[in-house]
């Protein structure tokens, strides 16, 4: 009498498993690079002995002669700043609130001011000024 198993190894390959490994190791990777913004305009930061780095939100960024760029887009005139600040700061979304300010050490603070003060027009704005940290 001949017994045969009924237990036949499956020739198939689960690849459920490989994909949550992958998963992780994705999320791993996301969470553990560093996100460096690029500008469309060059600017050289003050210097700041500050160790909180700023986190979220949009950037504005004014360089030497007046140029204003919002999130890499480059803005004529700092009154062309209110429709961007207008859509994301009057959203239900609060993590879009925060501004960081990029300002070029050579810019005057009356160019400077002038952005601050239109940034400053919305109640719910959150400003935040970048510098570079001090060796």
């Amino acid at each position: 009498m001949a017994l045969r198993s009924r237990n036949k190894p499956s020739p198939e390959f689960n690849s459920a498993s490989i994909s949550d490994i992958v998963f992780l190791l994705l999320i791993y990777f996301m969470l553990a690079s560093t996100f460096v913004t690029q500008s469309s305009i060059r600017i050289q930061l003050p210097s700041s002995t500050s160790d909180r780095p700023a986190s979220g939100g949009h950037n504005i960024t004014v360089g030497q002669g007046g140029q204003i760029a919002f999130d890499n887009q480059i803005v004529q005139e700092k009154e062309e700043l209110r429709p961007f600040l207008e859509e994301f700061l009057t959203d239900d979304n609060k993590q879009n609130d925060i501004v960081n300010l990029r300002i070029d050490k050579e810019v005057t603070f009356q160019e400077a001011a002038g952005v601050m003060g239109i940034i400053s027009e919305y109640e719910n704005a959150k400003l935040v000024i970048l510098t570079e940290r001090e060796n």
